[in-house]
């Protein structure tokens, strides 16, 4: 959808009605794709995800369908130390996330850690002059995108889902009937036939 959101503005941008309307084939720029990750989880250096791997149903690699393969790279600290020595702020990014989860732990109040980290990297020339100028902003952002109670919320619904997955896998290779598995998971139909192939 993104993308599409970028190709729509480049069109604009050329002014060109005729990409849209036009029957003529015309090259359009080369889109790269690429994914940093720092979350909190146990993650590679780096990885591959594709967009397959999301389809409910699995794909005939014989097939024509839409694939997209997108590199993940691992930015949180002790990771990709390559990648860091070619892009400072991109290091700098790292250890500020680094420094509001460490004192995240610190506080109760997820605003007041995000707020003593900004302080922190400011006082310490981590993205200092991009914090000085957008800090407030920093921390709007941070702390209206990242609700605890929810996050909390989501992980423990996915912790069941990945256990229920498992079961549902066992009880499969046991032979077990789809409903009972249904009816010991609550997976539904879709999901059980899925995992059956």
């Amino acid at each position: 959808m993104y993308l599409g959101q970028l190709y729509e503005k480049w069109i604009k941008w050329k002014g060109e009605e005729k990409f849209i309307y036009g029957s003529t084939l015309y090259k359009i720029p080369t889109p790269e794709f690429v994914v940093l990750y720092n979350g909190t989880a146990n993650k590679p250096e780096k990885e591959t995800l594709k967009l397959s791997d999301a389809f409910k149903a699995p794909v005939d690699e014989d097939l024509r369908f839409l694939q997209l393969k997108v590199p993940v790279y691992n930015i949180n600290v002790g990771m990709n130390e390559g990648l860091f020595r070619s892009s400072g702020k991109l290091r700098q990014y790292s250890e500020f996330i680094a420094k509001v989860r460490e004192l995240n732990k610190l506080y109760d109040d997820y605003t007041q850690a995000v707020k003593e980290a900004v302080n922190h990297c400011i006082a310490n020339d981590i993205l200092a002059e991009f914090l000085r100028e957008q800090g407030g902003k920093i921390v709007s952002i941070l702390t209206a995108e990242y609700d605890v109670e929810i996050a909390k919320r989501v992980y423990g619904d996915e912790r069941a889902e990945d256990k229920a997955i498992e079961i549902a896998k066992n009880m499969i290779a046991d032979g077990e009937p789809v409903e009972k598995i249904m009816r010991y998971t609550g997976l539904n139909r879709e999901d059980v036939e899925g995992l059956q192939i």
